[in-house]
C-alpha cells in the first residue's frame, strides 16, 4: 500500500518503471540518454548485480526502444562525422559504447541463464536472448565499418557459436518480436550479419551502408540456410571457423557447413538495377540523375558480390608488385595551397661563400655543406606543412589506372571515400593526383587504401567568372569583365602515350554550372575555358571537363603551363 521495498530509484526493475525512466530524458540530447543508459546496463552486467527473468525481460524491452535513439545518433555521425575528428570520435563512441553496454549485459544474463537450465521461466527468454546478442553483434559489425574495421576471428567464433546454440536448441527459425509491430527470427538477424560484410568490400560510404544496412532487412527476407549447396560456386559459412561467407571451391569441405542460396538476392538487386537504367534513360536531365547513377553504380557492385556464379571483374589495368614509400597531400584545399605556394615560391638557388651565413659555414665547418642537400631540407619541410599526418605512405603495388597504399591510422581521420588525394612516390619528381575508392583498416596502426588514378599532371591555377560588359577585355569576340576569383586545379590524363592528354578540372561545389564561362589563369598561361560535362560530384569538390572558351584558340597542354612565373596577361 504504501510502497514499502520498492526501490524507485531502480530503472530497470520493471518495464513500467523503464518506460518512466526513459521518459525523464530530454528528446532532444540523445547523448544524455546514451550515456545512462552505458551507467545502468554497465550496473546490471556487475558481478554482485541482482538478476532475474524480469529484469532480463525489462532490459530487452528497453532494447527496442532504443532503435529510435540509435538512428537519432546514427543519422548525426552521417551527417556531421566530416567536420571535425572530435565530432566524429564522439559519435562513434556513442553508438559504439551503447552496443557493448547492451552486449556485456546479456553476456552477463547468459552466464545467468546456464545456472538456471532447468527453470522454464529463465529458458523460456533464451531464443529473444540470443537472437538480441546477435543483433548487437551485428551492429558491432557495422559500427566498425565505418572505420573500415574489419572483425577478429574471436567476433566471427561468437556469432557463429550463438547461431549453433539457436541450431541446437531448433530455435532459429521461431517468429520474435522485433519492436511493437514486426518480427524475426535467429536466422534472419544471422543472415544479415553475414551478409553485410560480405557486401562491404571497403567501397562503402557510411551513407552507402547505412542505406544497404536497412535495405538488407527486406532483401533477405526469403534466404534461408541449407545442409545442401544449390550450385557448383555458392556461398557456405562454417560454423566452427573464424570467418563469414566464403565462396564454395573445388576443395573438399570439412565441419559444421551451411549453405547459402543467394539466386534470390541476386535476381532483386538486378531487377532494381534495371529500373535505375530505365530511369536515367527516360529522365536524363533530371535533378534525380546523379544520385540514381551513384546508386545503379553501388547496386551493380553489391549484386556481383552475391552472384551466384562467380563472375570476376575484369581489371582495367594490370598490377604489378611495387616498394617504396611516398609522399601524400590529402584533400582539395590542400593539394591546391602546396601547388600554389610551389609555383609563388620556388625552393630558392643556395649560393655558398656569398654571404655571411655562408662565410660563417667556411669559418666552423671548412666547407661549405651540399647546396642540394639543404634544398632538399627546405622542400621537405615545406611539404610537412602540407602532408598527411603519420608519415609517408607504403605502395604495395601500381598498375595503369591505381595504386594499393598502406597509410599510417593517423591518416585515417582525414581520409574518406572519394577525397582526393596528390601522391609522389620517393623516386619521381612528379605528383599524380587519385581519389580514394576503398579503404580496409588492416591492424590498429595501418589502413590499406585502394586509390584511382585521375591525373597525370597537375596545376593549381586562378578562375575567375567571365561577366558580358561593354568594357575592353574580350573572350571568344564577346566583351567580357574578370569577377569573383577562386581556385581550382587543372588536370591532364593520358591513358596510353600515343593518345592525346584528357583536359579537366576540380573545383569546389558551388562553383561548377555547365557551360559557365571563366578565365584561367596559371604561372605560365592565361586562357578563357569554360566547363563541360560534370564527371564527378563529392561533398568538397567537384570534377568536371573543361573546353576552351575561344574558338580560336584551343586550351594549352597542362604540361606546358608547369614552370617558373610569367608576367600577367594585359587586359588593354
Amino acid at each position: 500500500m504504501f510502497g514499502f521495498g520498492r526501490n524507485d530509484k531502480d530503472p530497470l526493475a520493471d518495464v513500467k518503471a523503464a518506460e518512466r525512466w526513459l521518459a525523464s530524458f530530454a528528446a532532444n540530447d540523445p547523448l544524455a540518454l546514451q550515456a545512462g543508459l552505458v551507467t545502468t546496463l554497465g550496473k546490471a552486467a556487475e558481478p554482485d548485480a541482482r538478476r532475474s527473468p524480469q529484469r532480463l525481460a525489462t532490459i530487452i524491452h528497453v532494447d527496442h526502444g532504443c532503435a529510435g535513439l540509435r538512428k537519432t545518433l546514427t543519422q548525426q555521425y552521417i551527417e556531421h562525422a566530416t567536420r571535425s575528428t572530435k565530432i566524429e570520435h564522439q559519435l562513434w563512441a556513442a553508438l559504439f559504447d551503447l552496443t557493448q553496454a547492451f552486449l556485456v549485459a546479456y553476456y552477463a544474463y547468459a552466464r545467468e541463464m546456464s545456472y538456471h537450465a532447468q527453470s522454464p521461466k529463465w529458458q523460456q527468454l533464451l531464443p529473444e536472448l540470443v537472437c538480441r546478442q546477435i543483433v548487437h553483434l551485428g551492429l558491432d559489425a557495422r559500427i566498425r565499418l565505418y572505420r573500415y574495421e574489419p572483425w577478429i576471428p574471436a567476433k566471427w567464433g561468437e556469432l557463429h557459436d550463438l547461431f549453433a546454440l539457436a541450431c541446437s536448441r531448433q530455435i532459429e527459425r521461431r517468429a520474435l518480436p522485433r519492436g511493437v509491430t514486426s518480427t524475426t527470427t535467429i536466422e534472419h538477424e544471422y543472415l544479415m550479419a553475414l551478409l553485410l560484410q560480405l557486401m562491404h568490400g571497403g567501397n562503402m560510404t557510411t551513407r552507402h551502408l547505412e542505406w544497404v544496412a536497412n535495405e538488407l532487412d527486406a532483401w533477405s527476407a526469403s534466404l534461408r540456410l541449407a545442409l545442401e549447396p544449390s550450385t557448383a560456386t555458392s556461398f557456405f559459412v562454417d560454423l566452427g571457423s573464424r570467418e563469414g561467407l566464403k565462396r564454395r571451391t573445388p576443395a573438399p569441405l570439412e565441419g559444421r557447413v551451411l549453405f547459402l542460396d543467394t539466386r534470390s538476392l541476386h535476381s532483386l538487386l538486378l531487377q532494381n538495377v534495371l529500373m535505375l537504367e530505365r530511369k536515367i534513360k527516360r529522365e536524363p536531365l533530371s535533378d534525380r540523375t546523379p544520385k540514381r547513377t551513384e546508386q545503379l553504380g553501388l547496386l551493380t557492385r553489391l549484386a556481383s558480390q552475391v552472384d551466384p556464379e562467380f563472375k570476376p571483374f575484369a581489371r582495367r589495368g594490370e598490377r604489378t608488385t611495387a616498394a617504396g614509400t611516398a609522399d601524400v597531400i590529402v584533400g582539395f584545399g590542400k593539394i591546391s595551397a602546396y601547388l600554389r605556394e610551389e609555383d609563388a615560391v620556388p625552393m630558392p638557388r643556395l649560393e655558398s661563400g656569398k654571404s655571411f651565413g655562408s662565410t660563417l659555414e667556411l669559418a666552423v665547418f671548412g666547407r661549405a655543406r651540399n647546396e642540394t642537400d639543404r634544398r632538399l631540407e627546405l622542400a621537405r619541410r615545406r611539404l610537412m606543412q602540407f602532408a598527411a599526418p603519420g608519415g609517408p605512405w607504403e605502395i604495395r603495388d601500381v598498375s595503369q589506372t591505381g595504386y594499393r597504399l598502406v597509410a599510417p591510422v593517423g591518416a585515417a581521420g582525414v581520409v574518406t571515400l572519394g577525397t582526393l588525394a596528390a601522391i609522389r612516390a620517393h623516386d619521381d619528381p612528379v605528383w599524380t593526383l587519385g581519389v580514394v575508392r576503398r579503404m580496409k583498416r588492416m591492424t590498429a596502426d595501418r589502413v590499406e587504401i585502394g586509390m584511382q588514378i585521375v591525373a597525370h599532371t597537375l596545376v593549381a591555377v586562378d578562375l575567375t567568372e567571365a561577366h558580358k560588359t561593354n568594357d575592353a577585355y574580350s573572350v571568344n569576340g564577346e566583351a567580357t569583365a574578370l569577377g569573383r576569383k577562386f581556385q581550382g586545379l587543372f588536370l591532364a590524363l593520358r591513358q596510353r602515350d600515343h593518345e592525346r592528354e584528357v583536359q579537366s578540372l576540380v573545383v569546389p561545389p558551388a562553383e561548377y554550372l555547365p557551360g559557365k564561362r571563366l578565365h584561367l589563369t596559371s604561372a605560365r598561361a592565361s586562357n578563357p575555358i569554360r566547363f563541360g560535362r560534370l564527371l564527378e560530384r563529392q561533398p568538397d569538390w567537384i570534377w568536371a571537363t573543361v573546353e576552351s572558351g575561344d574558338a580560336t584558340a584551343p586550351l594549352p597542354a597542362v604540361s606546358s603551363i608547369v614552370g617558373p612565373p610569367l608576367p600577367p596577361p594585359s587586359e588593354d
